[in-house]
């Protein structure tokens, strides 16, 4: 995993967390941290509540099944004056170890339901933090779009004095009158993928988000990677122990080809005489062999072997691009430098430039527009680094993830 410091993240991206510390600490704590998001989303979200169900009816079937066939079964019979009575017990037992392979097809699928529940927790916490960047990301283009469109206004009424006094021409309050429809345009557009993310943001969490809900910073939002761990992915560790189930439940099918044997004992009782002795039952397997069950288990088997293989091919790619993703990411914070102290002062300059005539007004416009995209590329590049940081997480299977929450 990577670490970062401050001075590391480039001139745009320390002037985002320097912004986003003040606007924090002006508005106090935000009443849903990433770490509260994570822990509510995996509290009771239907997806992991499915993945949970899962293990448990796993769980349920390995502690059902027994290396015998099934229950005892007991019958009793008895004439009504009593004078002959008969008691007979049995136990299905299979000779070919058909009980044992069930119990190991049993033991691989709960192991696998366990790494599947696994994965799932940390994909619902992977999804969960980059809905909240996404959110983060959203209200801070709707801040920088908010400017502009109070700019704009500011600018218009300023020609439209100017134009009353006979300074400015019919143009130029036409010019500031489409600029401020263009600004008013761009804020609401902003408004609306504000919503959006925050309507994802909260069907994850099943709670209502507000925009001051969250912190500020996305890098916030993309915690520090653990130590490393060896082994597989619990994607990969789930397929592979699905593939091992597979594989028992074939050499329980070709056991099952031969019926199973019923021992018991049986008691009698005619006459006041009483007999006991033991009794056998077999099925002899003539027509029934168990094909249909075999051909589906070596079906079963060939499935396995495939979703074994794609996953993880796909967790070996996940953690190539990731890895490549974050550093092209932390590349592009490195050599940005752009500050967003420095395009505020640019917006004033050209305003005070426009007023004192040194600035044309469609000029003005352009440079305007040039500036407010640059802020907003600035706000989504701390976004997209943390989204990056997230993702590789999440290729590494990473417990930072799930922040508190275990």
């Amino acid at each position: 995993m990577h670490s970062h410091t401050l001075a590391g993240w480039g001139g745009a991206v320390v002037a985002v967390l320097l912004h986003a510390s003040v606007a924090w600490a002006d508005g106090g704590e935000p009443s849903l941290p990433p770490d509260r998001a994570v822990a509510l989303a995996l509290t009771a979200h239907p997806d992991l509540r499915a993945a949970e169900t899962a293990l448990s009816t796993a769980e349920a079937s390995r502690s059902a099944s027994s290396l015998f066939l099934s229950n005892p079964s007991a019958s009793a019979w008895a004439t009504p004056d009593g004078a002959r009575a008969d008691l007979g017990v049995s136990q299905p037992i299979s000779l070919t170890g058909e009980g044992w392979h069930a119990r190991r097809s049993a033991r691989w699928s709960t192991e696998a339901a366990g790494a599947s529940l696994d994965r799932s927790r940390r994909e619902l916490a992977a999804a969960v933090r980059q809905a909240y960047v996404d959110a983060v990301v959203a209200t801070g283009v709707v801040e920088v779009a908010q400017e502009g469109s109070e700019l704009a206004a500011r600018l218009s009424f300023a020609v439209r004095r100017k134009h009353e006094e006979g300074e400015a021409s019919t143009l130029d309050l036409r010019l500031a009158r489409l600029a401020e429809v263009q600004a008013a345009t761009r804020l609401l557009e902003a408004r609306r993928s504000e919503a959006d993310a925050l309507r994802r943001l909260s069907a994850l969490v099943m709670t209502p988000v507000e925009a001051d809900d969250l912190v500020p910073d996305p890098l916030i939002v993309a915690p520090d990677g653990k130590a490393a761990t060896a082994g597989e992915r619990s994607d990969v560790e789930a397929a592979e122990a699905a593939l091992e189930a597979a594989r028992a439940d074939l050499r329980w099918a070709r056991a099952a080809a031969v019926p199973g044997v019923s021992l018991g004992v049986g008691v009698g009782i005619e006459d006041g005489s009483t007999f006991v002795g033991p009794s056998v039952g077999l099925t002899l397997p003539l027509f029934d062999r168990n094909q249909v069950g075999r051909a589906q288990a070596v079906g079963g088997v060939d499935i396995a072997e495939g979703q074994l293989a794609s996953v993880r091919a796909r967790a070996e790619t996940e953690q190539a691009t990731a890895s490549a993703r974050l550093a092209e990411a932390e590349a592009a914070v490195e050599t940005a430098g752009v500050d967003l102290d420095e395009a505020r002062a640019a917006l004033a300059s050209i305003e005070s430039g426009v007023l004192a005539g040194e600035i044309d007004l469609p000029t003005a416009v352009l440079l305007q527009s040039q500036v407010l995209q640059g802020e907003a590329a600035v706000v989504t590049l701390g976004g997209l680094l943390a989204d990056a940081r997230i993702d590789q997480l999440l290729a590494l299977d990473d417990d930072a993830l799930l922040g508190g929450a275990r």
